[in-house]
């Protein structure tokens, strides 16, 4: 009989790696250790569904979040922060805000029931030019033309370009450095590229956006709006008065359509700097990153991090620690 073939460092590493997260969250050490310091948190979701993230991986996600934390809404998060109360501490005593990104129709329709049915409090970042028109964000269209291409034609697609990308996660990387006319020139070609594409049922499902009926009954009970800009750019790539717009007219079409205050903001992409913070924070009380951390009580409220999720407990549970392992 053969030798069977030696297994790969990496794939040993890998195993190790995973049986060492699942022992410290079934012997209670991730729980013990993410609650020794007295921090904040908040989770940082996109879609819901699919693959990625299945309801039932999410909704026992959610419980286990709910049997381990104090999950309160992101406003009161802010607002105890912004009066210097301190962060509570002690095991199911800490604070754990829940966010999503991107007003997707998968979170109205997968992940809002859940939550309502576990009595869980969400802010959803929605971006309002997006809802009006009914489309995409840019990158997600981007994405999936992308894939409809062979190698050979995304190469001439980006040749076309002048794109230094070459295969399609690089390319999508390229579009988020480009000025606003630049990427809109980008899209414009990509369609000329792919003049026979039609969207699939699973693209609709992990890509369509809320409705205005939707996004109002996302801001009711225990879940809230945010603004996340009017169109999802990559603001850092703008210039100032496109930054205004996109931040400013956000706000005030979010406060027309649901008759509130609006004033939580989402950094699309997580992309900042100096000019779009300044702005942010005359429009905004707070707003959120995708800069992966705790929120202590030193936080710049226009720059609050945030854990990235998964459904795999043990991970999730390791990253709630993290930072203080």
């Amino acid at each position: 009989m053969a030798d069977s073939p030696p297994t790969a460092p990496s794939a040993l590493k890998s195993y190790a790696r995973t049986s060492a997260l699942a022992v410290a969250l079934g012997s209670g050490v991730s729980h013990w250790l993410a609650h020794r310091h007295p921090v904040r948190r908040i989770l940082m979701l996109h879609g819901v569904g699919g693959s990625t993230m299945p309801p039932g991986d999410f909704h026992r996600m959610l419980a286990w979040l709910k049997q381990r934390y104090a999950i309160v809404p992101l406003d009161l998060m802010v607002r105890e922060i912004l009066d210097g109360v301190p962060a509570p501490a002690g095991a199911g005593r800490s604070q754990l805000a829940i966010t999503f990104d991107d007003g997707l129709c998968n979170q109205y329709r997968i992940a809002r029931p859940i939550l309502e049915q576990l009595e869980i409090p969400a802010t959803i970042f929605v971006c309002p030019g997006l809802v009006d028109a009914g489309q995409w964000m840019w990158n997600h269209e981007a994405r999936a033309r992308l894939k409809r291409l062979s190698n050979e034609g995304l190469m001439e697609c980006a040749q076309t370009l002048n794109s230094p990308a070459h295969h399609l996660e690089g390319f999508i990387a390229w579009m988020k450095t480009l000025s606003l006319p630049q990427r809109q020139h980008a899209q414009d070609v990509l369609r000329d590229c792919t003049p026979r594409f039609v969207s699939t049922p699973a693209e609709h499902e992990a890509y369509d956006m809320m409705s205005w009926d939707e996004v109002r009954a996302c801001d009711r009970g225990c879940l809230t709006i945010g603004s996340h800009t009017m169109t999802h750019p990559i603001l850092p790539t703008l210039t100032e008065d496109e930054i205004q717009h996109e931040l400013q007219d956000s706000r005030e079409r979010l406060e027309t359509e649901l008759g509130r205050r609006v004033d939580l903001f989402c950094y699309p992409n997580g992309s900042t700097d100096e000019r779009v913070r300044k702005v942010a924070r005359s429009i905004y009380r707070a707003a959120v990153t995708t800069e992966e951390g705790m929120v202590s009580a030193e936080v710049d409220p226009m720059a609050i991090p945030r854990i990235p999720v998964t459904s795999h407990l043990p991970l999730l549970a390791w990253r709630m620690h993290r930072p203080w392992a």
